[in-house]
């Protein structure tokens, strides 16, 4: 999960780096890479289209509420609401991982 994660966040920052990042998504990545690993926060970057939007986290299972958390502060910071979903793909379980779709 931890290489997962440091993946992400590289992934993310080269992302930026060619100028398809925004500062919103740059923020909520920093912010979930703050309360890291010790909360349950592996990685998160940018996902889609670019130029803003949305923000995929990997984190453990139980980790809702420090997501919850992450998308509280952005919303004070920011006066933005972010919506947050949540799951894996109907194919998810072929990988062989175990993993919650609610």
């Amino acid at each position: 999960m931890k290489l997962a994660g440091e993946l992400m966040y590289q992934s993310h920052a080269s992302y930026s780096a060619c100028g398809l990042g925004s500062a919103a998504t740059d923020q909520i990545v920093e912010l979930a890479r703050a309360a890291g690993p010790g909360q349950g926060i592996f990685g998160a970057k940018i996902t889609g289209g670019g130029s803003g939007g949305t923000v995929a986290i990997l984190s453990r299972r139980d980790a809702g509420s420090v997501v919850a958390r992450v998308a509280e502060k952005y919303a004070r910071e920011t006066g933005y609401q972010p919506y947050i979903f949540s799951g894996s793909s109907p194919a998810a379980p072929n990988s062989g991982i175990e993993t919650d779709t609610n």
